[in-house]
Protein backbone atom coordinates (compact mmCIF):
# COMPACT_ATOMS: atom_id res chain seq x y z
CA UNK A 1 0.00 0.00 0.00
CA UNK A 2 1.60 3.55 -1.07
CA UNK A 3 1.82 5.84 2.08
CA UNK A 4 -0.19 9.26 0.92
CA UNK A 5 1.98 12.47 1.29
CA UNK A 6 1.15 14.88 3.79
CA UNK A 7 0.31 18.22 2.82
CA UNK A 8 2.54 21.08 4.71
CA UNK A 9 0.61 22.81 7.20
CA UNK A 10 2.98 26.32 6.97
CA UNK A 11 5.92 27.64 5.78
CA UNK A 12 8.84 29.00 7.30
CA UNK A 13 10.66 31.74 5.58
CA UNK A 14 14.14 32.70 6.67
CA UNK A 15 16.48 35.37 5.43
CA UNK A 16 20.52 34.86 6.59
CA UNK A 17 23.32 37.28 5.91
CA UNK A 18 26.67 36.17 4.43
CA UNK A 19 28.06 35.20 7.63
CA UNK A 20 24.78 32.84 8.33
CA UNK A 21 23.55 35.21 10.75
CA UNK A 22 19.38 35.31 10.60
CA UNK A 23 18.00 38.55 9.47
CA UNK A 24 13.97 37.69 9.82
CA UNK A 25 11.59 34.96 9.45
CA UNK A 26 8.36 34.61 9.27
CA UNK A 27 5.49 31.66 9.37
CA UNK A 28 2.80 31.94 6.99
CA UNK A 29 0.28 29.51 5.60
CA UNK A 30 1.51 29.35 1.67
CA UNK A 31 4.29 29.02 0.16
CA UNK A 32 5.43 32.35 -1.09
CA UNK A 33 5.32 31.81 -5.05
CA UNK A 34 8.11 34.34 -5.62
CA UNK A 35 10.58 36.61 -4.14
CA UNK A 36 9.77 40.04 -5.58
CA UNK A 37 8.30 41.32 -1.91
CA UNK A 38 11.83 41.22 -0.22
CA UNK A 39 13.19 44.68 -0.22
CA UNK A 40 16.14 45.83 -2.04
CA UNK A 41 16.42 42.53 -3.68
CA UNK A 42 18.28 44.11 -7.04
CA UNK A 43 20.71 45.39 -4.31
CA UNK A 44 22.27 42.65 -2.67
CA UNK A 45 22.44 38.68 -2.26
CA UNK A 46 20.08 37.34 -0.17
CA UNK A 47 20.39 34.02 1.81
CA UNK A 48 16.56 32.43 1.61
CA UNK A 49 15.82 29.15 3.04
CA UNK A 50 11.76 27.97 2.79
CA UNK A 51 11.15 25.06 4.72
CA UNK A 52 7.74 22.93 4.98
CA UNK A 53 6.22 22.78 8.36
CA UNK A 54 4.15 19.70 9.09
CA UNK A 55 1.61 18.89 12.19
CA UNK A 56 2.85 16.32 15.10
CA UNK A 57 -0.75 15.35 15.91
CA UNK A 58 1.02 12.51 17.75
CA UNK A 59 2.89 15.22 20.32
CA UNK A 60 0.03 18.00 19.57
CA UNK A 61 -0.80 19.64 23.27
CA UNK A 62 -4.31 19.34 23.32
CA UNK A 63 -6.33 22.02 25.66
CA UNK A 64 -10.14 21.73 26.66
CA UNK A 65 -12.40 23.33 29.31
CA UNK A 66 -10.76 26.57 28.57
CA UNK A 67 -13.15 28.88 30.27
CA UNK A 68 -13.94 32.90 28.19
CA UNK A 69 -12.31 35.29 30.16
CA UNK A 70 -14.10 38.32 27.78
CA UNK A 71 -15.53 40.14 30.17
CA UNK A 72 -11.94 41.08 31.96
CA UNK A 73 -10.14 41.56 28.68
CA UNK A 74 -12.36 43.76 27.60
CA UNK A 75 -12.20 45.19 31.49
CA UNK A 76 -8.27 45.54 30.70
CA UNK A 77 -8.83 46.96 27.32
CA UNK A 78 -11.01 49.58 28.20
CA UNK A 79 -8.76 50.97 31.30
CA UNK A 80 -5.29 50.96 28.62
CA UNK A 81 -7.26 52.79 25.64
CA UNK A 82 -6.71 49.49 23.74
CA UNK A 83 -4.06 46.89 23.00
Amino acid sequence: MQETLKQPYAWATEEFNVNGDLVWSSITQFRPKELSWIRDLPNKKHYITITPLYKDEDNAEKITGVKSYRESTQRLTDAFNGL
